[in-house]
């Protein structure tokens, strides 16, 4: 990353009003600008990292309910919302990435029945953070998780909310 870069978009972001600070970092925390507002509060940031502790920090203080609302706001992976065109330009290109919009019809069925028990178990779609995963390790992750308790299942989502934000700032403060 050109450190660069980041110090003059921090900077930048660093000077915004809080509602344009929310409004530029919206949906790094998926349809959740939330996350983002009540970070801006902890400004000035002088590094990506601190943003992402911040903003981290945010989403972990918040109510259950929230939480819950935020892991509700993600899309299914190769879910209806791919399938219609329907996701955050971060949730396309992540998904994409991994290989989800070229699934055989065989790993659609998969995936599309792993989604169903998944959500019907927990409540939630499940999370992962497919920039660290090839399609192979994202259909293993998936099976190892879907019998896991809700409320450990609830917190890896959230872990994996972390890293799939780290990801989604490293890559729009190193444009």
């Amino acid at each position: 990353m050109n450190d660069h870069l980041a110090v003059d978009t921090l900077l930048q972001l660093n000077a915004m009003t809080e509602a344009e600070f929310a409004s530029q970092l919206a949906d790094v925390f998926e349809h959740s600008p939330w996350v983002a507002q009540r970070a801006a509060r902890r400004r000035p940031f002088s590094s990506v990292e601190q943003l992402h502790h911040a903003m981290c920090k945010e989403m972990q203080a918040a109510s259950l309910d929230e939480q819950l609302a935020l892991l509700r706001a993600h899309p299914e992976l190769a879910g209806r919302e791919a399938q219609a065109g329907e996701l955050t330009a971060a949730s396309t290109h992540e998904q994409a990435r991994a290989g989800l919009n070229a699934l055989s019809a065989v790993e659609m069925r998969r995936i599309t029945a792993l989604n169903q028990a998944y959500r019907q178990q927990h409540g939630f779609p499940f999370i992962v953070c497919v920039g660290q995963h090839t399609k192979a390790s994202l259909f293993d992750n998936f099976a190892r998780r879907a019998s896991n308790p809700t409320d450990a299942e609830r917190e890896e989502a959230l872990a994996q909310v972390e890293a799939i934000a780290l990801l989604r700032l490293q890559r729009m403060l190193a444009a």
